[in-house]
């Protein structure tokens, strides 16, 4: 695997824990901490409560990690980690056989987890719920409103399957969305 390469799978695993901390309902973690029905003890029990925020702190360490050690064109116009100067980042390596020694695996975002962030972002534009029509594609997913809030009246959103970011797009048909979108996942837009 080329230094590129690595960089984008190390980049995913990270971005798949951080997803994964992302959809964990906290009330209901809390809840469940709270009966601790299970009798934990009490490290368990305070690692339960905290596993959330200690997943997300630590994905947004490691992405700045990670977008500090980047490649680019050193003076001499060879391809090298701007951080460290080395064709080889060891960081990123480090990483990467870090996340794979522990079998972090990438989870893409499916259909409902798309509509709830949708949902969750529309609700908070238009100030109510806002009826969705999901349309899925290969990169991700395409949310239409039924009716477009006024702030956002020629606009839909894509939500992206691999990270579960959210972006929005002029309200152009399915496939010129799904075209554009490869193009600009690519850097070719």
């Amino acid at each position: 695997m080329n230094a590129q390469d690595l960089r984008q799978w190390t980049i995913s695993r990270v971005r798949a824990a951080m997803t994964a901390a992302m959809r964990a309902d906290p009330h209901a973690i809390d809840a469940l901490a709270a009966r601790n029905a299970g009798g934990l003890d009490p490290y368990s029990l305070s690692f339960l409560r905290s596993a959330r925020t200690l997943t997300l702190a630590t994905s947004a360490a490691l992405t700045t990690v990670i977008a500090a050690h980047r490649h680019g064109h050193d003076p001499h116009d060879r391809v090298v980690c701007l951080a460290c100067g080395a064709d080889r980042c060891r960081t990123v390596h480090a990483v990467s056989d870090v996340l794979a020694a522990y079998g972090l695996q990438v989870q893409p975002v499916d259909r409902p987890e798309a509509w709830r962030r949708a949902d969750a972002w529309y609700t908070e534009a238009a100030g109510h719920p806002v009826l969705l029509f999901i349309e899925p594609f290969d990169r991700g997913f395409i949310a239409r409103p039924a009716t477009p809030p006024p702030g956002v009246p020629d606009r839909v959103l894509i939500v992206d399957r691999d990270t579960g970011a959210l972006v929005l797009w002029p309200a152009y048909d399915t496939a010129t969305l799904a075209s554009q979108y490869r193009a600009y996942k690519n850097g070719t837009l």
